[in-house]
């Protein structure tokens, strides 16, 4: 059993809603200002980075993908910035397959480092359903100590806080242990209107 840590936050405290409340991503939650994601990559990227991208472009709602050629990230950022993207995303592939995450939140952060692993591309899905382009609805899992809670707010500040429920559209972000589970699925309904294969 693990011992809960001093930095977990409680639902409903003050201190932490008031934070939020004005906090780089308020704006995001309180639907004010829709999220326009930049993504680029390494230079030369491979062909599997592509695959990667394309599956990322159709999951994530207004991302666009810039070729990054020889920019320099802070040009990159700066670049973006004026040109009112919201958040920046820079991946890094290790031996031909994506390694490295950079997510800056637009303009002046803030700004975070992932480590990318056992990523599984669309096309290798059994039985796989057909995406459509609703927007998704959004579960944060045990983002519960207030370093988590800044995480999962930067996390979901690329999705639009406006689900569209009728097109069974779910990402999850599920954090155990420092580690970061993504998962984009599609749930149907059984014949008496019980949730089903999720």
């Amino acid at each position: 059993m693990r011992r809960k840590e001093e930095t977990m936050v409680d639902d409903g405290d003050s201190e932490v809603e008031a934070d939020e409340d004005i906090d780089e991503f308020a704006d995001y939650f309180k639907d004010n200002t829709p999220p326009k994601l930049m993504i680029t990559t390494n230079r030369r990227p491979s062909g599997k980075m592509f695959e990667f991208l394309k599956d990322l472009k159709a999951i994530i709602p207004n991302a666009y993908y810039y070729e990054r050629k020889n920019f320099k990230i802070k040009d990159i950022l700066k670049w973006a910035s004026n040109k009112k993207f919201t958040n920046v995303i820079i991946f890094i592939e290790k031996g031909g397959v994506p390694h490295t995450m950079i997510m800056s939140h637009l303009p002046k952060g803030p700004t975070a480092h992932y480590r990318v692993s056992s990523v599984k591309p669309m096309s290798e899905i059994v039985n796989r359903s057909r995406m459509t382009e609703h927007q998704p609805e959004m579960i944060m899992n045990h983002f519960d100590t207030k370093i988590g809670h800044r995480t999962g707010r930067m996390l979901a500040s690329m999705f639009p806080q406006v689900p569209e429920f009728e097109g069974r559209r779910v990402i999850t972000f599920h954090n155990q242990r420092d580690f970061i589970f993504f998962r984009h699925h599609h749930y149907e309904f059984n014949e008496d209107g019980t949730r089903a294969n999720l």
